[in-house]
């Protein structure tokens, strides 16, 4: 299944939530590609899509508060369907807390689909879309006990990590430079 990212628009409210209401089915909160590492507040604890977006629309555009850096999430969808497979967040720099572990990428998959190879197809687009951010060197980092994202990230980073704690855990820490051929 080929893929296509596209920023995350005033007109996304039905699919981000029919994508949140797959992941509550399952107890689970997104984890990423709602810029909530930089906010501090995840999907669902926003009153409504139109203000979770209004706070994603000013961390795109650098409207940022202390300790904020901006960050752009965007759709990761299906080319034959449209069907929405993924968030992901671009952040534009690594300057908030613990930026240099958590990194420029954030990635959440709809749990539906999952372990079908959407990951490293990801990672490859947002490795196209950095460049339009001006990161030069790109970091990502995973849990250690997060085999199938280490798995994904070392097929497109390499094996190259660095083991850092964090809040109670370890990450897998991956950094690579972004070339033309990327």
């Amino acid at each position: 299944m080929k893929l296509y990212l596209r920023p995350v628009t005033i007109f996304d409210e039905r699919i981000v939530d029919d994508f949140a209401k797959e992941h509550y089915a399952l107890n689970e909160k997104i984890e990423a590609g709602d810029c909530s590492l930089i906010l501090g507040k995840t999907y669902d604890e926003y009153e409504n899509f139109y203000d979770w977006y209004k706070a994603e629309e000013k961390l795109d555009q650098e409207i940022l508060k202390k300790g904020q850096v901006g960050c752009s999430t965007y759709l990761v969808l299906s080319k034959e369907d449209d069907y929405l497979i993924a968030l992901l967040d671009i952040r534009h720099s690594l300057e908030y807390k613990h930026g240099e572990v958590y990194g420029h990428i954030g990635i959440d998959i709809r749990p539906t689909e999952r372990n079908k190879g959407h990951y490293k197809e990801i990672l490859k687009l947002s490795l196209e879309l950095a460049r339009n951010y001006k990161i030069e060197k790109i970091v990502i980092a995973c849990e250690y006990t997060n085999i199938p994202s280490k798995r994904g990230i070392e097929h497109v980073f390499g094996k190259d990590y660095k083991t850092i704690p964090v809040e109670g855990t370890y990450y897998l820490v991956y950094e690579k430079e972004i070339t033309k051929e990327d």
